[in-house]
């Protein structure tokens, strides 16, 4: 699909919306989320830049993957997933702002036989939408593309390496040290400022936002390692801690 003309630098955008709990994600790396004890009401949307998920040019498989409701076993038919697909050009964004792909979608309840509303998801445990999506970028980055396979490492080595991580990161937010933080980041940093075309004015006003919000001196919840379990994604090729009670979790 050619995104077309007036758009010279592309920066691409899923935008979900689930009235259950459920994932997104492309190419096996979650880049939405709502899990947990807030999925029990309500429901949750909003836009996911992706331009630093792809990395670069070429086609990407999305999954929806959904699940029933904190305190429920089964969806009913008030649940459901729906994904939109966005670009536009990172300068003039609202002039510019189309669909690529066409919205994937769980299938739609209808009426019974009694006159009743029903969905092909009511009774089931899980339910996955899927697609293919291709992608036009004028840069390739690295990212984690050439990352080692995790999956073929010992996963009791692997999860106390990457609590140690956590550990070192926690230490640094319950400091408050900004200026640690924005150098133990500058990896993810350089990547961003690239997928989204930072200029130096951009890239100063994030960094300045999260010294600010560093000089908050907000609390910081506790870290427990017995509250934690691992979780490879991305292929093998990226790693997160997830909370036991099925917390939102931070992919490194």
């Amino acid at each position: 699909m050619s995104i077309g003309s007036t758009i010279n630098n592309p920066f691409y955008e899923l935008y979900p919306n689930l009235n259950c709990s459920g994932i997104v994600l492309i190419n096996d790396v979650p880049v939405f989320s709502f899990l947990g004890k807030d999925t029990k009401d309500g429901i949750l949307d909003g836009s996911v830049p992706i331009n630093h998920v792809v990395l670069q040019s070429g086609k990407y498989n999305v999954v929806g993957k959904i699940f029933p409701r904190f305190g429920q076993k089964t969806l009913t038919e008030n649940d459901g997933m729906e994904i939109s697909f966005n670009v536009s050009d990172i300068d003039n964004w609202k002039e510019t702002k189309q669909s690529f792909f066409p919205q994937l979608s769980t299938p739609e309840a209808s009426f019974d036989r009694n006159n009743k509303v029903t969905s092909p998801l009511k009774g089931l445990p899980y339910f996955e939408i899927k697609t293919e999506i291709e992608i036009e970028l004028p840069f390739v980055l690295d990212g984690w593309q050439n990352s080692i396979d995790l999956t073929k490492l010992d996963e009791t080595v692997l999860k106390q390496k990457v609590i140690e991580y956590y550990t070192q990161l926690h230490a640094i937010l319950k400091e408050h040290n900004a200026s640690k933080f924005l150098e133990l980041s500058r990896e993810k940093e350089e990547l961003q400022t690239k997928a989204f075309y930072f200029n130096s004015i951009r890239k100063q006003e994030i960094r300045d936002s999260i010294i600010n919000l560093f000089n908050k001196n907000l609390e910081v919840l506790p870290l427990n390692p017995d509250e934690l379990k691992l979780e490879i994604f991305g292929y093998g090729k990226l790693v997160s801690l997830l909370r036991i009670d099925g917390g939102v979790s931070t992919s490194v």
